[in-house]
C-alpha cells in the first residue's frame, strides 16, 4: 500500500498548482501599463505577469484571462481578446 501512496502524493504535488488557474471573461474598464494591471467590468484588478504583452489592450476590449488568486492579488498568465 505504501508503494502506491508515495507516487500518488507526488503527482498531486506536481499537478496541484495547475488546478488553481481559472478562466475569467469580461470587458476591460482600465489599463495601467506602469503597474502591469488591468481592471475588468467585474470590478476586479488583475496583475499581468511580465511575459504577458499589454500592447494592444485598451478599455472596452472583451477578453478572456487565465487567472489565479494569490492572497489578495489576481495574477494573469494569458490574455486573449474575444471580441
Amino acid at each position: 500500500m505504501r508503494k502506491l501512496i508515495v507516487p500518488v502524493m507526488g503527482l498531486a504535488l506536481i499537478a496541484g498548482p495547475a488546478w488553481a488557474w481559472s478562466e475569467v471573461t469580461g470587458s476591460i474598464t482600465s489599463v495601467d501599463p506602469k503597474h502591469h494591471e488591468i481592471v475588468l467590468d467585474n470590478g476586479q484588478t488583475y496583475i499581468l505577469q511580465s511575459r504577458v504583452k499589454m500592447s494592444g489592450l485598451m478599455a472596452g476590449d472583451k477578453v478572456s484571462l487565465n487567472s489565479e488568486t494569490k492572497g489578495k492579488h489576481n495574477l494573469v498568465n494569458k490574455v486573449t481578446k474575444t471580441g
